[in-house]
């Protein structure tokens, strides 16, 4: 699947320069509680499928005369919650991806970094804020007690930090996370 939307992609615009993987869900259990299939199925999401993206989008990428690409991890990379462990373990294996094409991937003018984006009010935290018969005005006071900004970001904040990273500002920059959490991790 991966290979065939990304060819049809390249072949769309004619070449492809930047690849953006984001992709996650979550599974709430711990270790004890998470099944084989569990692991399977997030493991596939979270992780295989920026795997299989990056693989058929590397030699067009690389054919183009080098470009880059962006992985969306998470603060879950390096931090961890209760009962997500399962969701910690996939954002900490695209970290280590991302350092690791980048320095596979130098010698090709492909630079690889990843955000990670931390509280982040999206349409899937209001959703699970209400089926779990909460306010958003409590999801955005807790989210406030997570950041030294004291509030959650925005969509739209992350993809300014993803703009950067695949423009040739960022020319520099590669095997690099870029942290856009409100300063949640400097807690």
């Amino acid at each position: 699947e991966a290979a065939g939307f990304i060819q049809q992609a390249a072949n769309h615009f004619g070449r492809l320069d930047v690849l953006v993987n984001n992709a996650g869900i979550r599974m709430y259990q711990t270790v004890v509680e998470a099944s084989a299939e569990s692991w399977d199925e997030i493991l596939g999401v979270n992780l295989k499928g920026y795997v299989f993206c990056a693989k058929a989008a590397i030699p067009i990428i690389r054919q183009a005369g080098g470009g880059s690409i962006v992985n969306v991890a998470s603060v879950r990379s390096v931090v961890s919650a209760g009962k997500t462990t399962q969701y910690d373990t996939t954002k900490a294996a695209v970290a280590g991806l991302t350092r690791g094409m980048a320095m596979d991937h130098a010698a090709d003018k492909i630079r690889v970094n990843a955000v990670c984006p931390g509280p982040i009010f999206t349409p899937y935290h209001e959703r699970r804020t209400l089926a779990m018969g909460r306010t958003l005005e409590q999801y955005r006071e807790d989210a406030a007690k997570t950041t030294i900004l004291k509030r959650p970001g925005t969509p739209a904040e992350v993809a300014a930090c993803i703009l950067f990273l695949a423009s040739d500002d960022a020319s520099f920059v590669t095997g690099t996370l870029l942290f856009v959490d409100g300063g949640h991790t400097a807690m």
